[in-house]
């Protein structure tokens, strides 16, 4: 039987990464000007779990400049099973799916068949 009390102290944490101020702006800069960022705007996206940290940082600094921007980080899987990130700015990107198209075109990524809720239906039934 396994000790239950050898559990309580493990945890699940996110990896730690530095996130430079230049790094920051330049993301924040280019959701401004094109409404999203990506791996190929910043290559150190291609970690998911580094894609996801500049997302929360790069949102943060929009909430500390009175940017006004509604900042969403996603992960989207492509036909053939690679998945990439994009953070983008939900008032230029206006839907999720837009999101995924974008990323999809920007990537040169084929989109699996079917919308994203249909995608979403199939995998959570």
């Amino acid at each position: 039987m396994a000790d239950k009390s050898a559990d309580k102290g493990a945890t699940s944490t996110k990896p730690a990464f530095e996130y430079t101020d230049e790094v920051i702006q330049k993301a924040a800069d280019l959701i401004a000007k094109q409404g999203y960022v990506t791996r190929k705007d910043i290559p150190e996206m291609k970690d998911l779990d580094w894609a996801d940290g500049l997302g929360e940082k790069v949102n943060q600094y929009c909430i500390d400049k009175n940017a006004d921007r509604y900042i969403y980080h996603e992960n989207f899987d492509y036909d053939g099973g690679d998945i990439s990130a994009i953070i983008f700015d939900m008032d230029q990107i206006k839907t999720r799916d837009d999101a995924l198209h974008k990323l999809g075109e920007v990537l040169n990524e084929k989109i699996i068949n079917g919308s994203l809720d249909e995608i979403e239906h199939n995998i959570t039934n």
